[in-house]
């Protein structure tokens, strides 16, 4: 594949995908694509709901890209990497669906020679087993030979500034040589933190999985350790900050585990292993420990309110923050929404402000409406104020409540 010929498609333009179609535009022909109209028209207006890319970084990126939701418009494309979301269901099983239906849809399209790079997280295996049989089938063409396949897994941490997508080093895997070759050029070309290339998609499909459920293991036992803290009257806090004083200690606090990542992946490998008739009894465990925190912490907190105040069915309570990690408006997954679910069976009556969120999207998923001007809060008088979630944009808000708590203090 010559390099000037290159014109790439990007297709899905979520947290990650949008990322991804501004890096690569600075270098190449790019065409982003999305099936949410909503989403396309929000861009094409310089606002990124997400909070990914500025509006002056959005008006920039649809100068020099075509954005749609047309596939007509990427037809001509011959590098195509896919970003979309890969969720569980409310049973906490895999769902592909979005995944394969873009390989529907590009199987009508993509010619000879072409190439596609899945960067979405699966299952070891997906790529090859799921993706590359729809893409044969509805185009009539063979993989590895008319066209070719690679995968080079996401690692965007959304919200963090310091281990950006540019400066992180990029996994790369390809069919053959010659494919990793192509995709390793194109992708060095815009990432300054080095491209690692491996043997095999399926390996790089583990390692991006071994990236996750490490993290939620982890962060499970700080879990577990905690409640044993407790029971001997010590701060975990304190406790973790000491042990971290050694070089070898995994410095990870206890904490509510949402997000599209930590509490997504691991279910994705736990369906896979059943396939293969493996146990994997401690990702397991540490599923349901970290599953099973936010019902603690509420415990903590009614607890607390029964101590504190004597008429808790007449409390007014105010929630601050919402999403599921500070300063970003990502409400995929938030144990905060369950948390809320939990108090509101126990204390009067529960509101909940967050800036940075989109209230018609909580109000989608969630089934929970919350304030959405600061001058609401303003005028209200609050028994307790929670502060569930410690974005910047909090620490200076002004309201008014009795006693204010925040959530980590009762992990």
């Amino acid at each position: 594949m010559n390099m000037q010929d290159i014109k790439i498609s990007v297709i899905g333009l979520g947290y990650v995908g949008l990322p991804i179609l501004s890096l690569f535009s600075s270098k190449y022909n790019c065409w982003g694509l999305d099936a949410d109209n909503i989403r396309i028209n929000q861009l094409l207006s310089g606002i990124d709901a997400k909070g990914s890319l500025s509006p002056s970084e959005v008006t920039d990126l649809t100068k020099r890209c075509v954005i749609s939701n047309s596939w007509d418009e990427i037809s001509n494309c011959n590098f195509h990497i896919i970003t979309v979301p890969t969720p569980i269901d409310d049973k906490n099983t895999p769902d592909t669906s979005a995944l394969e239906d873009v390989c529907n849809s590009l199987s009508q399209i993509i010619s000879r020679g072409d190439v596609i790079v899945f960067e979405s997280t699966v299952y070891p295996g997906a790529t090859e087993e799921l993706c590359i049989p729809i893409l044969e089938k509805g185009s009539n063409l063979k993989s590895n030979s008319d066209f070719f396949v690679g995968y080079s897994p996401e690692r965007i941490n959304v919200g963090d500034n310091e281990h950006n997508l540019a400066n992180t080093p990029k996994i790369v895997s390809a069919q053959n040589n010659e494919a990793l070759e192509t995709i390793y050029n194109i992708y060095n070309n815009v990432f300054n933190a080095g491209i690692i290339k491996v043997s095999s998609i399926k390996t790089a499909e583990a390692a991006k999985m071994y990236e996750n459920v490490q993290r939620d293991v982890l962060i499970a036992l700080a879990n577990q350790y905690s409640e044993y803290c407790l029971t001997e009257g010590l701060n975990i806090k304190e406790v973790t900050k000491c042990a971290s004083t050694k070089w070898n200690f995994s410095k990870v606090y206890p904490g509510l585990v949402g997000g599209h990542c930590i509490s997504v992946d691991p279910y994705y490998l736990l369906a896979r292993a059943k396939t293969k008739g493996t146990d994997l009894r401690l990702i397991e465990t540490a599923r349901s420990i970290n599953e099973a925190k936010v019902g603690l912490v509420a415990k903590r907190i009614v607890g607390y309110v029964n101590d504190t105040f004597p008429d808790r069915d007449n409390l007014s309570v105010l929630v601050l923050g919402l999403s599921y990690k500070k300063d970003v408006g990502d409400v995929r997954n938030t144990k905060v929404a369950e948390l809320i679910g939990i108090l509101s069976k126990s204390i009067g009556k529960i509101e909940c402000y967050d800036p940075l969120i989109d209230p018609n999207e909580v109000k989608k998923t969630y089934g929970l409406d919350i304030i959405i001007s600061q001058e609401d809060i303003s005028d209200n008088d609050y028994d307790m104020a929670i502060i569930a979630v410690k974005h910047k944009c909090i620490k200076n808000l002004q309201y008014k409540a009795k006693t204010t708590i925040e959530l980590e203090d009762f992990l």
